[in-house]
């Protein structure tokens, strides 16, 4: 059996990045000023309807943003003690760990390629077995309460980019093993 370690890079723009990125995407703009008007975290029904709302084109961000070779990059646009907005971008057939966000809300708003996103209950030993899959195409919207445990991959051969935003910035967050048939 081959074992793949699932690598994440992290950059977080510079102000004169972010500038830039703002400057060509008002809707991200727009986003950011609500969230930052609040004075504490935005709720996840207040956030998903924002994010629906909104219509972000690929061309916007796509040279603000960074993919890494392994694993996905999670390019941080903005960070406060109340929310963190990522773009995240995967390659084809790039993808997450199976993981919870500890503490956080998870909303996010698919920008350009096709997200699958697997949903995960622990059995009795304490390993994640898949009960959901939903396919998310450009302009949709998740929005995950803090308990998920969920997996977002790009299983088609395009590139994928993701608007997220966690409430509060994500701090942490649990990984799970699989639960497989070490039989096959």
């Amino acid at each position: 059996m081959e074992w793949v370690v699932v690598m994440v890079e992290v950059i977080s723009l510079s102000e004169s990045e972010r500038s830039d990125l703002l400057a060509g995407c008002g809707e991200v703009n727009e986003l950011l000023t609500w969230l930052d008007t609040l004075d504490t975290r935005p709720g996840l029904e207040d956030l998903a309807q924002r994010l629906e709302s909104i219509q972000i084109h690929p061309d916007s961000v796509r040279n603000h943003i960074g993919y890494a070779e392994a694993g996905y990059k999670r390019n941080i646009i903005k960070k406060t003690e109340n929310y963190e907005m990522v773009l995240i971008a995967w390659k084809a057939g790039q993808d997450t760990p199976i993981h919870d966000h500890r503490g956080s809300d998870c909303a996010f708003h698919i920008i350009e390629g096709e997200s699958t996103e697997t949903v995960y209950e622990l059995n009795d030993s304490g390993l994640a077995v898949p009960v959901e899959q939903r396919i998310y195409l450009p302009g949709t919207v998740c929005a995950a309460s803090e308990p998920d445990i969920h997996r977002i991959s790009n299983d088609t051969d395009s590139n994928l980019i993701n608007l997220h935003v966690y409430t509060p910035p994500l701090s942490g967050f649990g990984i799970y093993d699989a639960a497989w048939s070490y039989s096959e």
